[in-house]
C-alpha cells in the first residue's frame, strides 16, 4: 500500500521487489505443521529469507551457513505496524510467510555490482537482500571465545565451634551458605547453614548443620563459590567452567555476585565443587559468547557466518549484546564453543551464493529480474 502520490515518471515502474516477473511455472518451500511463520523481527517482502532449525519459523536473515531457503513473494501479506507510515513490506511475527524455492521474480538490487542478465544473484545472510556477481562485503575481526582464569574455590580459615555455631577470624576466600566444611572437629558432611554476625562471607559466626568441636583449627569451606582474582577474556552467565582441582566438571557460570563484570568477582557455580581451591591457574570458562576487541574492516551483523580458531564450524552471529553497532562489542553465536578460544583473527561472511540468476540488466538500487529458469 502507498500514501498519496508525490511524483509522476516518464516510464512507469515495471514492479515492486517481490512481484512475480513471469507466468512461468513457480515452486514453493513446503510447510509443516505450525509453519511457515514469522520470526521475531518479522520477515521483509521481495527479499530472501532463512527457515530455522525448528522448520516452523522464517527469518530475514542467515540461520546457518547455507543458502536461503527460498525469496519472499509479495501477495499483499505484509502490514503497515508504524504509527503514520504509508507503507510498509514487513510481515509481522507470527504471521503465515510463503517461500518460494523456484521461479521468475522481481528484486531490488544492492551491493556493488550491477547486474548483467546471467549474472550469478547472492543473498545477503544478514538482511536477505539481493546482489549480483559477488557476494556482499564481510568483516574481519579480532576476538576470542570465553576467558582463562586465576581462582580460588572456597575458603580456608581459623574456627572454634560451640554446638552449631562456629566462630571463624583469619578467612581467606569466601564462605557461602550451603558450602561444605572440613577440618579437625568438624563431622564429615557438614555444611554452612546462615551468617549470623561478621563480614558477609568473611570473620564471623555461621551456624552449621551439625555440632562441631573445633578448636581454633584450620577449616576450609568449599561449594559453589568461585573467586576469581585474574582474568583474560569475558566471563558470561551460562558458560561451561573447567579446570582447577576441585573444580566441578561441567558445571556453568550461574551468576556473578561482584566485581568487574565479566571480570575479577565472585561467581556462583551451577554445581558445587569437591575440594577447597586456594590459588588455581588455566581455569576456563567457554559457551557462545564472541568478545569482538577490534575490527579492521567491514560491519559484523546478526545472521553472518562466523569463523577462526576455537569458533564453532557453522556459527552465525544470533545477536549483539553490547558496544559498536556492527563493531567492537560482545556477541552471540548459534553454537557453543567446546573450549576457551583465545585472542584469533574473525572472519564474517557477508552472503551466500543462490540458485537464481539475473535476467534483466539492472543498476545498484533499481529492480532486477531474477530467475531459477535461466
Amino acid at each position: 500500500m502507498n500514501g498519496f502520490q508525490k511524483q509522476v515518471n516518464l516510464t512507469p515502474a515495471p514492479a515492486v521487489a517481490g512481484d512475480f516477473a513471469s507466468s512461468n511455472p513457480r515452486a514453493i518451500v513446503l510447510a509443516g505443521p505450525g509453519g511457515l511463520v514469522a520470526g521475531p523481527a518479522g520477515v521483509t517482502v521481495g527479499k530472501f529469507a532463512w527457515v530455522a532449525n525448528d522448520g516452523i519459523t522464517v527469518n530475514s536473515f542467515g540461520t546457518g551457513t547455507k543458502a536461503p531457503s527460498g525469496f519472499v513473494h509479495r501477495e499483499q501479506q505484509a502490514l503497515i505496524q508504524n504509527y503514520l507510515a504509508e507503507s510498509s513490506m514487513n510481515i509481522p511475527v507470527g504471521f503465515p510467510v510463503v517461500l518460494h524455492k523456484e521461479g521468475d521474480f522481481w528484486a531490488t538490487l544492492v551491493g556493488a555490482n550491477a547486474a548483467a542478465i546471467g549474472s550469478a544473484i547472492y543473498a545477503d545472510y544478514s538482511t536477505g537482500d539481493v546482489s549480483a556477481v559477488a557476494a556482499t562485503v564481510g568483516a574481519s575481526a579480532t576476538g576470542s571465545m570465553g576467558s582463562t582464569n586465576t581462582a580460588a574455590l572456597g575458603a580456608t580459615f581459623t574456627a572454634t565451634g560451640s554446638g552449631t555455631n562456629l566462630t571463624t577470624s583469619v578467612v581467606t576466600g569466601v564462605i557461602s551458605i550451603g558450602d561444605t566444611i572440613s577440618g579437625t572437629g568438624v563431622p564429615a558432611g557438614t555444611t554452612i547453614v546462615s551468617q549470623t554476625s561478621g563480614t558477609t562471607g568473611g570473620a564471623g559466626v555461621y551456624v552449621t548443620s551439625a555440632a562441631t568441636t573445633a578448636s581454633a583449627a584450620t577449616v576450609t569451606a568449599f561449594g559453589k563459590t568461585v573467586v576469581v582474582s585474574s582474568t583474560t577474556g569475558l566471563i558470561s552467565v551460562g558458560e561451561t567452567i573447567s579446570g582447577g582441582a576441585g573444580f566441578p566438571v561441567g558445571a556453568t557460570v550461574v551468576a556473578q555476585v561482584s566485581g568487574t563484570t565479566g571480570g575479577a568477582g565472585t561467581y556462583t557455580l551451577s554445581a558445587a565443587g569437591s575440594a577447597y581451591a586456594a590459588i588455581a591457574t588455566g581455569v576456563t570458562t567457554f559457551g557462545n559468547v564472541l568478545n569482538i576487541t577490534a575490527v579492521t574492516s567491514g560491519l559484523l551483523e546478526v545472521g553472518d557466518p562466523v569463523s577462526g580458531t576455537g569458533v564453532p564450524a557453522g556459527a552465525v552471529i544470533a545477536s549483539q549484546v553490547s558496544g559498536t553497532v556492527g563493531g567492537i562489542g560482545v556477541y552471540t553465536l548459534s553454537l557453543s564453543a567446546t573450549a576457551y578460544a583465545a585472542s584469533t583473527a574473525i572472519t564474517a561472511v557477508g552472503g551466500v551464493l543462490t540458485l537464481f540468476k539475473a535476467q534483466s540488466v539492472a543498476a545498484v538500487g533499481e529492480l532486477v529480474k531474477i530467475s531459477t529458469w535461466g
